[in-house]
C-alpha cells in the first residue's frame, strides 16, 4: 500500500479501487450528467440562458418546488375564500330571516298597540258615563 500524504489526493486508479462507495440516488439530488450545464460557461445570450433553464436539473427543481407551493397557496386560498362566502352568504340569508320576523313583530306590535289605546277609550268612556238615565221629578203631579 502506498503512503498517503495528508492534503493530496491519490493519482492511481488501484488506491480508489480499494475504496468503494455504496450512495443511494436522492430525488432531487443533482446528477453529474453532459446535459446538467454550468451557467457560467455558457455565452450570453438570451436563448442560451433560457436553455440553462430547462436543462439545469437545481432550476428545474426550483421551479418545480416554486409551482407546487404556488398550487398549494392558490388552493388554500380559493377553499379559504369559497368557505368565507358559503358562510357570508348563509349569515346573509339568516339576517334576512330574521329582518323579516323583526318586521312582522314590529307590526303585530304596532296593531296591538293601536288595540290597546283603542279599547282602553272605550274603557275610559265606559267608566265615566253613568249607566242611569238622570231621573226628574217634578213636584206637580200631573195626575191630579
Amino acid at each position: 500500500m502506498a503512503d498517503l500524504v495528508r492534503g493530496e489526493a491519490s493519482e492511481s486508479d488501484e488506491e480508489q479501487d480499494k475504496h468503494e462507495i455504496f450512495a443511494a440516488e436522492v430525488s432531487g439530488e443533482a446528477t453529474e450528467e453532459e446535459e446538467d450545464e454550468d451557467i457560467y460557461e455558457q455565452p450570453s445570450n438570451s436563448s442560451a440562458t433560457a436553455s440553462i433553464y430547462r436543462n439545469n436539473l437545481l432550476q428545474r427543481k426550483l421551479i418545480e418546488s416554486n409551482i407546487g407551493i404556488w398550487r398549494s397557496l392558490t388552493a388554500f386560498t380559493r377553499s379559504f375564500v369559497v368557505n368565507a362566502s358559503k358562510q357570508l352568504l348563509t349569515t346573509d340569508q339568516m339576517l334576512i330571516k330574521s329582518q323579516v320576523s323583526l318586521q312582522s313583530a314590529h307590526i303585530a306590535l304596532q296593531q296591538a298597540q293601536r288595540n290597546t289605546a283603542l279599547l282602553q277609550s272605550r274603557t275610559a268612556s265606559a267608566l265615566t258615563s253613568s249607566f242611569l238615565p238622570v231621573i226628574r221629578i217634578n213636584n206637580k203631579s200631573t195626575w191630579e
